[in-house]
């Protein structure tokens, strides 16, 4: 168990402790607005997106361009990303549009395929010291770039094979480093955090803690639900659920600010990885602006970070709802972290 999360931390309700192408696309653009909107009619009821596990396992290629080390901290976006965060509202505004500008920029095959140099569509990023490290890049809606144009099934939808994840090679881990994850909005281990826990370990990195906030409370079977014997007795003695309690962006609060945690317990030498999916876009901006308000704290805790941004645009017809923004935030607030040296992704 994770030595500084002391019981003082611990409220009594949380007693317990668990852990292709255009091309290729089978519909017209026509068909596929329509089914959109038809979509959004469907589903204008809910308050926030119908939510499916991650879809897919993952891509294989390398977090790192090599064994050599970088001489400087730096963000070097791929031609792709610079084009995309210039036009970010304009290449989104409609399905013709971010298809065309889509097109043949399928990288979530050469991250399947695993190939041993990423090729240049791959953003990279550099912490002095530390070796070059290899990232999707930012682009399109923030999501499969698949989805939309070639289909919006949930496998596409919740695809989560466009995705580098970080290895065990993107820093110089020392025998006395740690390697905690943050989720905010857990819902179930089923729904996300079975990926993430099997992905990392896959590729070298395994928690030795978790900590999970879920606002709608459950019994510890529910959030265990259909997940196999060996895996839960492995992680529920490493995870911690805060179950029934959602997160704030209180700067005082101790306890259920996860960023509040992150900073002041992960240290430069340990890797924290910080999921944030709540679907309340108050509390969600505000976390964020506290990351990005206290760049040096940030930049020497937070090693990784994912983030469904609910922005105005094509989405609201997959259900996003409420929303805040605009595709071109999106692309600032995942752009400005990377800058910081932290792995921010978009999420599904």
């Amino acid at each position: 168990m994770l030595t500084w999360f002391s019981c003082a931390m611990i409220v009594p309700a949380l007693s317990m402790s668990i852990e292709r192408g255009c091309a290729a696309s089978e519909l017209t653009r026509a068909d596929t607005e329509a089914a959109m909107h038809l979509q959004m009619d469907t589903t204008a009821d809910a308050n926030r997106v119908a939510f499916s596990s991650a879809q897919g396992r993952g891509g294989i290629l390398a977090a790192t361009d090599g064994p050599e080390l970088c001489n400087g901290d730096f963000y070097h976006p791929s031609k792709l990303e610079r084009l995309f965060q210039a036009h970010a509202n304009d290449w989104t505004k409609n399905v013709d549009t971010l298809c065309h500008h889509m097109a043949w920029h399928e990288w979530d095959r050469e991250n399947l395929a695993g190939e041993p140099i990423a090729s240049p569509m791959f953003s990279r990023l550099c912490r002095k010291g530390q070796p070059m490290q290899v990232i999707e890049p930012l682009a399109g809606i923030l999501r499969d770039p698949n989805f939309i144009c070639a289909g919006m099934e949930d496998a596409l939808k919740f695809s989560v094979n466009w995705l580098v994840l970080a290895d065990q090679n993107v820093k110089r881990f020392r025998p006395d480093s740690k390697r905690f994850l943050f989720d905010a909005g857990g819902s179930r281990f089923t729904d996300a955090m079975h990926f993430f826990v099997r992905k990392y370990q896959e590729r070298g990195i395994v928690f030795d803690h978790i900590y999970v906030w879920e606002a709608t409370r459950q019994g510890i079977e529910d959030y265990w639900r259909d997940v196999p014997d060996d895996i839960r007795e492995f992680w529920e003695k490493r995870l911690t659920f805060y179950n029934g309690v959602p997160v704030t962006a209180d700067e005082h609060d101790m306890v259920n600010n996860p960023v509040n945690l992150i900073h002041r317990h992960c240290l430069p030498k340990d890797f924290c990885a910080f999921k944030l999916d709540i679907d309340t876009p108050s509390v969600e901006a505000a976390l964020v602006q506290q990351l990005l308000a206290s760049s040096q704290q940030t930049r020497s805790s937070l090693d990784e970070f994912f983030f469904e941004h609910h922005v105005h645009g094509l989405m609201e017809a997959q259900g996003w709802s409420p929303v805040n923004g605009t595709f071109a935030d999106s692309y600032d607030i995942f752009a400005r972290l990377r800058g910081f040296g932290v792995r921010a992704h978009s999420w599904i």
